[in-house]
């Protein structure tokens, strides 16, 4: 069974939302404090050139820290993570939102600081 671009896009993503969800769970996802730094440059490097091992790194990256600021109450900055990730899954689909979406980082880095 051949599966057309698109198909195979969805089912990548889709791997990579089960990814999130469970890995975290499990352990294999150490959340650590410079995790926040390192989220930088993976999603810009998601933004650039939209390659999916970039965008995968910085939304694994992502989901850590906001699972972590959901269990310290932090909200502004889960939902800010949240929003993040859905910058760069609309990366890997061609569809990044430009300077909004480095807009989304900066206010991340701001807002998340110490988590």
């Amino acid at each position: 069974m051949m599966l057309s671009g698109q198909e195979s896009q969805r089912w990548c993503l889709l791997l990579q939302l089960l990814l999130c969800g469970f890995l975290p769970l499990l352990g294999i996802i150490p959340v650590r404090a410079t995790q926040l730094q390192g989220l930088t440059p993976l999603a810009l490097a998601c933004f650039q050139s939209g390659q999916l091992n970039a965008c995968q790194a910085a939304l694994l990256r992502a989901e850590a820290l906001q699972r972590r600021a959901g269990a310290q109450s932090n909200y502004p900055c889960q939902t800010l993570l949240l929003g993040l990730q859905a910058d760069v899954i609309m990366s890997q689909l061609r569809a990044g939102r430009g300077d909004d979406a480095l807009i989304m980082l900066e206010e991340v880095s701001n807002s998340c600081r110490g988590l």
